[in-house]
């Protein structure tokens, strides 16, 4: 009897694994980006302006029965945030941009079906580095690292479709949209150059993107 138990035990779980994938994934992002703070909002002087980041990388999908899992990216690229406005002092026009180099790192919860899937869950923000351009006064370009708070967190939403490459191909192409935003402050400096020295709250700086998310999934056997 016992026997039999083991071999039922046995038969099932193998059965059970049957109906779990594993996929490798290499992706690219395109965004466009903002650095969002309440303060530029709110003022007659300055404005945000298009921005355009990216990022790259490697993950894996885990999927139950091709329906139910999730996936974890590891993601090298950039996060923008372009400006224009008026001095306070002199009334002179300039354009000023901050770029910050970023490892991001989403754990996302996945459903899938046969039309495509939908992806959310949180994302681990790290800046590496941020550098601060203004074309006023003569064209400043300063490393601004310090003033950036290097962990953040992230709510990340993203859904699409899949084509497969061929009818028994492993390889699949995927496209669709992907928004993340902001959960936490990153501090950082304000349009003209000058840090977030207090931590009111119109001087909050957000991280918001949102655009094309293209990959590959390679499923292991």
């Amino acid at each position: 009897m016992r026997h039999l138990l083991f071999l039922f035990t046995f038969f099932s779980l193998g059965l059970n694994a049957q109906d779990f994938s594993f996929s490798l994934t290499g992706k690219g992002l395109l965004n466009g980006s903002l650095i969002l703070n309440n303060s530029i909002t709110t003022s007659e002087n300055q404005d945000y302006t298009f921005a355009m980041s990216g990022a790259g990388g490697l993950g894996g999908l885990f999927l139950y029965n091709d329906k139910i899992g999730a996936s974890l990216e590891f993601l090298i690229g950039n996060h923008k945030g372009n400006y224009n406005g008026t001095t306070s002092l002199g009334n002179q026009k300039y354009s000023s941009v901050v770029n910050l180099k970023t490892i991001q790192i989403p754990i996302l919860f996945r459903l899938d079906n046969d039309e495509g899937y939908l992806e959310i869950g949180p994302q681990l923000n790290a800046i590496t580095n941020a550098n601060f351009t203004s074309s006023y006064p003569i064209g400043i370009n300063s490393d601004v690292s310090e003033e950036y708070k290097r962990m953040s967190i992230s709510g990340v939403l993203g859904f699409g479709s899949f084509y497969q490459l061929g009818k028994r191909s492993p390889v699949t192409l995927t496209f669709g949209f992907r928004i993340n935003y902001g959960l936490s402050d990153i501090k950082g400096v304000d349009p003209q150059g000058a840090p977030f020295v207090f931590s009111t709250a119109n001087q909050k700086s957000i991280l918001l993107a949102a655009g094309l998310n293209l990959g590959l999934l390679y499923e292991l056997k």
